[in-house]
């Protein structure tokens, strides 16, 4: 295997920015007579003090670059990419394309959902290790996203994948994809949580949203959700924990990590029979990034954060057929 080229790293203590999706942005605010304009949303996020924003490039509304660019900048916000890759060279879902839109925000992170399909892991790891040093050539960090309909839409399949990728390949983590797509079990369950921290140990970024394993986004105060909710927040702060480990063994991260609050609109949210969305987007990407705060501070402290006991905390691993 080619090595490929390794991020930045920024020594130091970690710290964490929070982003909001501008894809999570459209059809709001809720059950308002007029949607915020671009300029609105904008203004919003950095008003509520997140530190950027990520355009998904795949999004209805995806704004052109000329526009949400200065924007962005005059909000003083950071900016992310988000875009699906087919692996053509050219074309709207080009790596090419997502580079040029990124660079003309001023982005320094694209996160890409592959949709290259191959039965084989070394086959697949080769098209992602070739964005990824194209992306570094480009001054661009990428992370390869766990997605639903993508190389990564399988759990199982994906621990596979990250075995045959180089470990500078980070991932950017949205476990709602794999536990409702995989219909992972509720509660408790060996097997779960072991794929979970395999995934885990590379993330590079965390994506917010709540799932069941019937519906990939569900709003976050009714209390046949709870007992999601908490599952996830213990999923982000065990994420947190490894990154913080894999940094104080000498794995080259950047000093920086993103939580992205990420609850789309429909046919993510649920509507009900008057065709309005169930819960207030906007109200819930405010407790998620407050969620997400509060798990990377108790990251400090947790047991898999501890470089010198990388198991410490964790169910007993379980062998996984390949």
């Amino acid at each position: 295997m080619t090595p490929v080229p390794a991020v930045d790293r920024t020594d130091g203590p970690l710290t964490l920015s929070t982003f909001q999706s501008l894809w999570a942005m459209e059809d709001l605010p809720h059950r308002g007579d007029q949607p915020w304009s671009l300029g609105e949303q904008v203004d919003r996020i950095a008003g509520a003090g997140f530190d950027g924003l990520a355009v998904d490039l795949g999004a209805r509304q995806a704004p052109r670059a000329d526009a949400i660019g200065p924007l962005a900048r005059d909000a003083g916000l950071r900016t992310a990419v988000f875009a699906f890759l087919d692996g053509a060279p050219t074309g709207s879902t080009s790596l090419a394309n997502a580079l040029t839109y990124a660079a003309s925000i001023g982005a320094r992170d694209l996160v890409v959902c592959g949709q290259a399909f191959d039965p084989d892991p070394a086959r697949l790891a080769a098209v992602v290790h070739d964005w990824f040093t194209r992306a570094a050539d480009a001054g661009v960090r990428l992370q390869l996203e766990t997605h639903r309909n993508t190389m990564t839409n399988d759990i199982r399949a994906t621990a596979r994948l990250l075995d045959a990728l180089d470990p500078a390949v980070t991932v950017a983590v949205d476990l709602s994809h794999h536990v409702c797509g995989c219909e992972l079990p509720d509660g408790h369950h060996p097997e779960t949580e072991a794929l979970v921290d395999r995934i885990l140990d590379r993330a590079g970024s965390l994506q917010g949203r709540i799932a069941t394993r019937g519906q990939v986004q569900v709003p976050l105060d009714y209390p046949v959700h709870a007992a999601a909710v908490d599952r996830f927040r213990d999923w982000w702060t065990r994420g947190f924990a490894a990154i913080r480990r894999r940094r104080a063994a000498g794995e080259d991260l950047p000093g920086d990590v993103i939580f992205c609050c990420e609850l789309g609109t429909t046919p993510y949210a649920i509507t009900g029979p008057d065709g309005h969305q169930l819960s207030d987007r906007w109200a819930e990407a405010l407790t998620l990034r407050d969620w997400a705060l509060q798990a990377f501070a108790a990251s400090a402290a947790h047991p898999a954060a501890d470089p010198l006991s990388a198991t410490a905390g964790r169910p007993a691993p379980v062998e996984i057929a390949s």
